[in-house]
Parts: structure tokens; sequence; C-alpha cells
């Protein structure tokens, strides 16, 4: 046969057969993924209160999606008592909308209480100050960001969690008093 006829067929069959293997991983593999991201963010919860007992999520209104919040969640102990709030956020930072910076971040008793990262895909300088921010200890980072941003010189990731942190501590302080004891 001639060259012109066998290596475009030869390619075609290649490339069917590297499409099936694809889409049979991806067959196998999608709903184990998803199970993996959802443990990692209930893992996530449970690292902001050791004693929850209860977790009841609650709508997200516009201005929480303005401010990058994909859920929020009430935090409850074995009491039924409100502990405090949980969001959880997918930020624009310097690596652009294909990498987002995800992280859940908590407040309790008027005040930031916990962060947990997620993931991120930032530059050297945003990957400094996320790591900055895993080490915060009872919302001591979360309550002076401007710090972590003066020690690493990110200032894109840190305007875009500081926008997602205000947010949500905005709509924290403006219902926390008035959040019920959890029911079914």
């Amino acid at each position: 046969m001639n060259k012109l006829i066998k290596l475009p067929l030869f390619l075609g069959v290649v490339g069917c057969l590297c499409g099936g293997v694809l889409s049979l991983t991806n067959y196998f593999t999608a709903e184990k993924i998803k199970k993996d991201e959802e443990a990692r963010a209930n893992a996530a919860y449970i690292a902001h209160f050791s004693n929850l007992a209860h977790r009841k999520d609650v709508e997200v209104n516009d201005t929480l999606i303005g401010g990058g919040v994909v859920s929020k969640s009430y935090a409850y102990d074995e009491s039924n008592a409100y502990i405090g709030s949980i969001y959880t956020i997918s930020a624009v930072g310097f690596a652009g909308k294909q990498n987002p910076i995800k992280f859940t971040v908590s407040f309790s008793d008027g005040k930031p209480h916990h962060y947990v990262e997620l993931g991120h895909g930032e530059s050297s300088q945003g990957a400094a100050f996320m790591t900055w921010l895993k080490g915060d200890n009872n919302g001591d980072r979360l309550s002076s960001l401007e710090t972590g941003k003066t020690e690493t010189g990110s200032s894109v990731t840190y305007a875009a969690v500081n926008q997602a942190v205000s947010t949500c501590l905005a709509d924290y302080l403006a219902e926390y008093t008035s959040i019920p004891a959890y029911t079914e």
C-alpha cells in the first residue's frame, strides 16, 4: 500500500485506541475521584472543629459567590449548639482560573478560627504566602493577612485570599449571634 494511506490509517487506529483507553480509565475512576474529593472536604470540616457532630449546609448568597465562596456550613457540637461557620472558597490568584486557590476557612466566637488548604497552583511567591497561611493557629494568621503579604512578597495571591476571607468574615459577623441550635 501507498505510504499516504498507511500513515494516516495507522495514526487513526492509534488515536482511536488511545481515546478508548482514556474513556475506559475515566469510566472506572471518575466515581473514586469524586469520593476522594468529598472525603478531603469532609476531613477539612473536622480539622476546623474537633468537636463537630453535625453540619448544616446553608444557601450561598450572591455577595458570597462574588467573593469566591462555593459553600457555607454551620457547625454544631453534640449538644446541637452552634460552634461556628465554615466557608469553602475557590479564589482566583496569580495562577488564574485554571488553578484556583481552594481552601476552607472557619469563624467562631466572633473572630477567624481556622484555615485549611485544599489545593492551589500558585507561583513561587504565591506558594510562599499559602505556606505561610498554612501555619495558621486558631485564626492568628487569618486575622493578620497583611503580615503574610509583607513576609512573602505576594500581592496577587494575598489580594485574592484577603477578599474572600473579608467577604466571609462580614457575612459571619452579620449573623453569628442569631443562628439557632441544630435541628434535623
